[in-house]
């Protein structure tokens, strides 16, 4: 399906009514004059197509200019050509505050191989409106070195504190990297043996967190499924399921899933004050099974608070989804996010929780439980069978190790998840075991 531009004789040269048209010329859906990008996108979604905004003969809402290159729109949705959105104001709603990303960047080279889940990702925004204390995003060079663009665009004064208020679109994703994908085979792209070439949504913020970063992020999917690329969808927002029909269409070369660090709804809460429900992520999962979309479970990063029973409860609603794999990480003690979950632990009323969390300040109690967690879940998963649990131990946790121990947490790190993605099977051994 393509858009179709009528010139109206009455109006200007710019003034036009745009409709949706099959491909046999059949209009299939008015927009009449101005169309928003939402109901652009929506239309996306309503008819499983891809439309590209680039050089339709668009306008701008605000300088009345066409549309030739890169651009966004206002927080209400009216397009607007690049140099309009560039002196975009923004909008505060709540403590949230919303604006159109400059980041030229469309897809990046990533390090996650390291733990065999990419070797790109595409983030459809910088910020997040969940606001995870324990989030380390906030601390990387892509948001932490725009101090400046960030303070311009959001008000924001320090991006570890400000995390979760500040939030910024990359509304013309989808068209550039439809531009890049017609530059470059994908079989000439860089595959590492735990990335396998894949490419993930996102790394750095939520790509379904909203409407308007699920309508980039749809795009964008639709782009790499159209060239047959394999994807990794994360995300905490039940808004997965809106795209079910996109991700059957690319069969077993896209794995959808979701964080669920504990199934305690209102610690959960405490750390991370925006996000879903456990619950609710579940369902969403549940909804990946039902229809045979290939999922998995990250259970991460899972709290000190955690007992052997707590594990069990956890992975006993995991297996329930029959996963393709369980990724597992204990959460890390370092850096300033570390304390903003102690905080917040606190100030939610759970004393003795963020007692065990201060706890792992402590360097040797931190590699005791980290350990002990490590071991546990791979424990029970064994003893309950039907469960593949693929866990990333920290280089540091490694350090402090020494001997068979090392060597076993070595083993666990160059492991491969056993996803398909491609038709095969990874090409060494992805099985993991207890390791004390």
């Amino acid at each position: 399906m393509d858009l179709d531009l009528q010139r109206d004789p009455e109006g200007g040269w710019y003034d036009r009514f745009v409709r949706l048209v099959d491909d046999d010329g059949t209009v299939v859906k008015d927009f009449g004059k101005n169309p928003t990008l939402d109901e652009l996108r929506e239309a996306e979604y309503e008819y499983g197509t891809r439309i590209n905004l680039w050089q339709q003969g668009l306008v701008c809402s605000d300088c009345g200019n066409q549309i030739t290159d890169r651009f966004s729109a206002t927080p209400d949705g009216h397009l607007l050509c690049w140099e309009c959105a560039s002196s975009e104001a923004g909008e505060q709603r709540g403590n949230l505050r919303t604006n159109v990303d400059p980041t030229k960047t469309v897809l990046s080279e990533s390090k996650l191989y390291k733990k065999s889940l990419c070797d790109y990702v595409i983030n459809v925004a910088t910020g997040c409106r969940h606001g995870c204390k324990f989030c380390y995003v906030p601390s990387t060079p892509a948001v932490d070195s725009r101090d400046e663009m960030l303070a311009e665009k959001a008000d924001v004064d320090d991006p570890q504190l400000d995390w979760g208020n500040y939030l910024l679109y990359r509304d013309d994703l989808p068209e550039r990297l439809h531009e890049g994908l017609q530059e470059k085979d994908f079989s000439e792209w860089r595959k590492t043996d735990r990335g396998r070439g894949i490419v993930m949504l996102s790394s750095g913020t939520d790509c379904y967190q909203d409407r308007r970063a699920a309508q980039i992020t749809r795009g964008c999917i639709q782009e790499l499924v159209n060239h047959e690329i394999p994807v990794r969808v994360l995300s905490r927002s039940p808004n997965l399921t809106r795209d079910i029909d996109l991700f059957k269409q690319a069969g077993e070369k896209i794995a959808i899933g979701t964080s669920i660090p504990s199934f305690d709804a209102s610690l959960v809460n405490a750390i991370e004050p925006n996000a879903p429900a456990p619950m609710a992520r579940w369902e969403a999962l549940d909804e990946m099974f039902k229809t045979g979309v290939p999922h998995f479970v990250s259970f991460s990063p899972t709290y000190p608070t955690m007992d052997r029973e707590d594990i069990r409860e956890a992975l006993n609603w995991f297996r329930a989804l029959d996963p393709e794999v369980v990724f597992h990480e204990p959460i890390n003690p370092r850096g300033e996010n570390f304390q903003m979950c102690i905080e917040a632990v606190r100030e939610a009323g759970f004393e003795s929780a963020a007692d065990e969390f201060e706890k792992l300040l402590d360097r040797d109690k931190w590699v005791e439980y980290a350990l002990r967690q490590i071991n546990t879940v791979q424990e029970v998963a064994d003893d309950l069978g039907g469960i593949e649990i693929h866990t990333w131990p920290d280089d540091q946790l490694i350090r402090e190790t020494s001997g068979s121990l090392r060597q076993q947490l070595v083993e666990m790190k160059k492991s491969i998840s056993p996803e398909i993605f491609d038709g095969n099977k990874p090409n060494s051994s992805s099985s993991q075991a207890p390791i004390l």
